[in-house]
């Protein structure tokens, strides 16, 4: 487990799989993959804007 195939998976979007090599590595002490957790966008961020297209979605069916 190495930055760098967390990186290759940053790249092909495996958000999650990245996530956790970034996690693995900071918890061995690795300051640099800590602060590369952090830049990396959450799975709670992508939730939220899908949830709000389909309330759209859903309330354009409503009024048809």
């Amino acid at each position: 487990m190495t930055a760098t195939l967390a990186e290759l998976y940053v790249k092909q979007g495996l958000i999650g799989r990245a996530r956790d090599i970034y996690r693995q590595l900071a918890a061995q002490g690795d300051e640099a993959a800590r602060r590369r957790l952090e830049e990396l966008p959450s799975a709670e961020a992508g939730i939220a804007a899908l949830t709000e297209l389909l309330e759209r979605v859903q309330g354009r069916r409503g009024n048809h």
